[in-house]
């Protein structure tokens, strides 16, 4: 059965919605002191590479959801708009208190056309590209929104060595997987039986979360990222992977392996 694109939006944006105020409880891979103390430290290192002309930054957080970026790049200095297809999202991260101003802007879902050219200082991006089928269009887009000297923000997707599934990455599984316990929980809920079987039966692309994936194999490609930013009149100035930390893995375990395999992603890159 095809599912168009309109569909898939809508299923978005209603699941969304529903999940926006306990998004930050069910996501331990975002949502833990070690990747939030990681993602400041990185957005601070993307800020210091901006030189657009103008004393007040604005940075656009692509894909906002409940608001980790904004509250990031708010208390670094710089005046955000928040922008999702979630009116749920949007309305959660207006309601909360930040140092700097926050506007919030809903998504079309296909590209940034309610947002004016060379008018902000940075585009991020968080966890979000996998979400965006045409995601090589998003980033044009990224680069028409960015004012001169302005920076592109890209992290927390897998990174080649994911995909790749490299020995060390398999032991450093294996051996995580020991200290956390099973989650049966997941079995007793009469639901998720009917969203495994018959949902995906029907739609291979369905996914609880409401989400649009990056099909068939469900993940970005980097290079290609890299080319068209490129092409399209920017310069990589921070490229590197790191090993993803989440809620409950075991910190001993993460600490043998973070220098010796990764998972994940960050790029930044400026606009010439």
């Amino acid at each position: 059965m095809k599912v168009s694109k309109d569909s898939h939006l809508k299923w978005n944006i209603k699941t969304h919605d529903k999940l926006a105020k306990k998004y930050e409880l069910i996501h331990g891979e975002i949502y833990n002191e070690y990747e939030q103390a990681r993602l400041e430290r990185q957005l601070a290192s993307a800020i210091a590479q901006i030189n657009s002309v103008g004393k007040n930054k604005v940075a656009l957080d692509f894909g906002c959801g409940a608001g980790n970026l904004t509250k990031h790049l708010t208390n670094l200095g710089l005046d955000v708009i928040a922008t999702d297809v979630s009116i749920g999202f949007l309305n959660l991260v207006g309601s909360k208190a930040h140092p700097q101003e926050v506007k919030t802007i809903q998504l079309n879902g296909y590209d940034l056309s309610n947002i004016s050219n060379e008018s902000v200082d940075m585009v991020a991006t968080y966890s979000v590209l996998h979400h965006i089928p045409d995601y090589i269009g998003i980033l044009h887009e990224f680069m028409r929104v960015l004012k001169k000297g302005g920076v592109v923000y890209i992290d927390h997707e897998h990174s080649d060595e994911f995909w790749e599934k490299s020995e060390v990455y398999k032991e450093f599984q294996l051996e995580m997987k020991k200290y956390i316990p099973f989650d049966f929980s997941k079995y007793l809920v009469v639901t998720n039986y009917y969203d495994w079987i018959i949902r995906r039966f029907f739609n291979s692309r369905y996914h609880r979360e409401g989400d649009i994936h990056v099909f068939h194999d469900n993940h970005i490609v980097w290079e290609k990222i890299k080319s068209n930013l490129i092409e399209a009149g920017g310069e990589v100035v921070i490229s590197k992977n790191y090993l993803l930390f989440r809620r409950n893995f075991n910190m001993a375990i993460y600490e043998k392996y973070k220098e010796k395999t990764t998972d994940m992603h960050v790029l930044v890159l400026r606009k010439k």
